[in-house]
């Protein structure tokens, strides 16, 4: 006796397929994170946007077989009933737009962070540059104060007369005999010195020639009679700066054999 078969059949009338709401394909691709899930994004999209029913087999289904007499129909899952609004390739072209503006988001927020820490490190660096300032500006003061910075200051003096005519007994601020010029610009520099050469000679400490230093000075003749600040050694002679004599004027030239040497930097 032959034996019937039963037939899967679904349950209820299937439904009509409708295009799927642009909203709700946003929706799925929002809900997937990461650049790298575009593909899974896409193949979601078009599954939906195909209408696809997908079988799947119930959980206590038992296998098929001739000797039973029926078989439960399959689970269907049927695909989200949509407005028809949309095609697939208008889902997909709004995901790749969700995809671009997630971009521009991601480059504005870097753009903003590298110019927030451009901010932070220039106002860092002016911090900085500041203290620097301030630094500098005060050990100048301290060294302008200092014996050194007053010797320097001398010779800057004393270097502004350059070209000036040798005058006897001149002491500025035009013309000048040596010991007018050695006293004008150390008094400049706060340092006094007496009038003439032979009183600034016994009033600084005399050390020898070997250890004479910038802005010391150098003397002639015993009494003295000539007076000279020394600048630097140059190919083994002292070099000096002075008015030399009637008819020339305050210059720099090496020094004249038989000087000695009275220090300004122990006075």
């Amino acid at each position: 006796m032959s034996k019937s078969v039963s037939h899967p059949a679904h349950r209820g009338a299937p439904r009509p397929f409708r295009s799927p709401n642009v909203s709700i394909a946003r929706t799925i691709a929002g809900s997937l994170s990461g650049h790298g899930k575009l593909l899974g994004r896409i193949t979601l999209a078009s599954g939906i946007a195909a209408g696809a029913l997908v079988a799947v087999p119930a959980a206590n289904a038992a296998p098929a077989s001739h000797e039973t007499t029926s078989v439960e129909p399959a689970k269907v899952v049927e695909a989200p009933t949509l407005e028809a609004s949309a095609t697939p390739t208008a889902m997909l072209t709004d995901i790749k737009q969700l995809e671009r503006a997630v971009e521009v988001q991601e480059r504005k927020a870097e753009a903003a962070r590298k110019a927030a820490e451009a901010k932070r490190k220039a106002a860092i660096a002016a911090k900085k540059a500041a203290e620097a300032k301030k630094k500098a500006e005060a050990e100048a003061k301290a060294f302008a104060a200092s014996q050194e910075g007053k010797i320097e200051r001398a010779i800057s003096v004393a270097s502004e007369q350059i070209g000036d005519p040798y005058v006897w007994g001149a002491t500025g601020p035009s013309s000048f005999d040596c010991s007018g010029l050695t006293q004008y610009a150390f008094s400049a520099a706060g340092i006094e010195l007496p009038r003439v050469s032979r009183d600034q000679a016994a009033a600084l400490p005399t050390i020898p020639n070997d250890q004479i230093q910038r802005g010391d000075l150098m003397f002639w003749g015993s009494p003295v009679y000539h007076v000279g600040i020394f600048l630097r050694w140059e190919n083994g002679q002292a070099i000096m700066l002075h008015a030399p004599k009637p008819g020339a004027s305050v210059r720099e030239e090496a020094a004249w054999d038989g000087w000695f040497a009275g220090s300004t930097h122990q006075a």
